[in-house]
């Protein structure tokens, strides 16, 4: 079998969301948060600010999140649910199952194809993740446990542990130094040009972008990125 080009590298570096997890980041207009909460057994809250707490809320970040002066400076979810409530005059009271809320409508689900995939290459590279997350990781994590992929990766980056976001260097350095690897020897796959690929070259890193989302879709067809693509994770195995 001829070398794939996965093989010059000895480790894998993989993005979250629409790399990995999809039908995630469920914050449009249609979203019943309010149905959410109660289902998590909140009581204290109308259901007029439930849904005005965490749509203000995705507001704030989604401003927050393509500023660059904030990528060093983007603090998890439960802050700045926090600070909602202050500014509508409501105590903290429920602060905590807000954010299980948050998180519940951040989260997707890994397909089964994709997980494995992810022990395939598991076999032959060291694997991590550095991901853009906006929301505390707990049910990220209990998510990769449940499909029987947590243990595959040697160092789990979440953006909310750190108040960092990519392209900012600081989560890339971070996952580098942890595996005690040079950029070189990592290749990074995401689905955001300017997140994912153009975040690992500012350090050294080459990438590989996952072409299945609109927005890496339409950069290749417009021929806005001239780089190496794969449709999805799975390809990265032939």
């Amino acid at each position: 079998m001829p070398p794939r080009f996965i093989d010059q590298f000895d480790v894998l570096l993989f993005d979250l969301m629409d790399t990995l997890m999809f039908g995630g980041n469920r914050f449009s207009a249609d979203e019943d948060y309010a149905r959410t909460y109660r289902q998590l057994g909140g009581t204290y809250l109308s259901d007029r600010v439930v849904q005005q707490v965490i749509h203000d809320t995705w507001c704030r970040m989604s401003d927050h999140y393509g500023d660059p002066a904030y990528y060093d400076n983007f603090r998890p979810a439960d802050q700045y649910i926090a600070e909602t409530l202050a500014a509508m005059g409501l105590p903290p009271t429920d602060l905590a199952r807000l954010h299980d809320v948050f998180a519940r409508h951040e989260l997707g689900h890994v397909p089964d194809g994709h997980c494995q995939a992810l022990r395939q290459l598991a076999q032959t590279h060291r694997l991590g993740l550095v991901s853009n997350l906006w929301s505390g990781k707990t049910l990220f994590v209990d998510a990769f446990t449940q499909c029987g992929i947590h243990d595959l990766f040697e160092h789990l980056v979440f953006s909310s542990d750190h108040s960092s976001i990519k392209p900012a260097p600081t989560l890339f350095r971070l996952v580098l130094g942890t595996l005690g690897v040079a950029p070189q020897q990592a290749l990074f796959i995401g689905d955001s040009v300017e997140r994912d690929v153009v975040g690992a070259a500012s350090l050294g890193m080459q990438a590989v972008l996952v072409t299945g989302t609109r927005e890496a879709t339409s950069r290749v067809r417009d021929n806005l990125y001239k780089g190496k693509t794969v449709t999805d994770i799975c390809a990265l195995l032939g």
